[in-house]
């Protein structure tokens, strides 16, 4: 009977299976992740209920004003497109160049102070080089 036998495990034995904790992190888990969207949910009624009434009265306004300039100054369809298209264009240089030493070291703080592992830095002396790097880093 070669090859009927199956063949065990390297992890079998008599205590084999899940471990004793296992079904109580997944509960962790599940809770944790329908928190989260929860959360999730909550924030976007939140921000759905303050700003889109203002941003729908703002739209109104834009457009509104739209209508006068066209009127104001005779300008066809066209011609307002190429006006809104070169001054939406102008406009990221209204404050200057973005990416200069200043704003380029902003933004890598930025990117180094929210971007982590969510673990805290181990800091101490015992642990190995590779892991205060890792600390650093985050």
């Amino acid at each position: 009977m070669h090859g009927t036998d199956p063949v065990p495990s390297p992890s079998a034995g008599p205590g084999a299976g899940p471990s004793p904790g296992a079904g109580r992190q997944n509960v962790r888990t599940l809770a944790l992740i329908m928190c989260t969207f929860t959360y999730l949910l909550v924030g976007a009624a939140v921000f759905d209920a303050l700003e889109s009434e203002e941003e729908t009265a703002e739209r109104r306004r834009l457009e509104a004003k739209s209508q006068e300039l066209k009127s104001k100054y005779n300008l066809s369809a066209e011609s307002y497109r190429e006006l809104e298209w070169v001054v939406l264009k102008l406009k990221p240089h209204k404050a200057g160049v973005q990416w200069k030493f200043a704003g380029s070291f902003y933004f890598a703080i930025t990117v180094i102070t929210t971007i982590g592992t969510g673990q805290p830095p181990d800091l101490s002396p015992n642990a190995p080089p590779k892991k205060l790097w890792g600390s650093a880093c985050e």
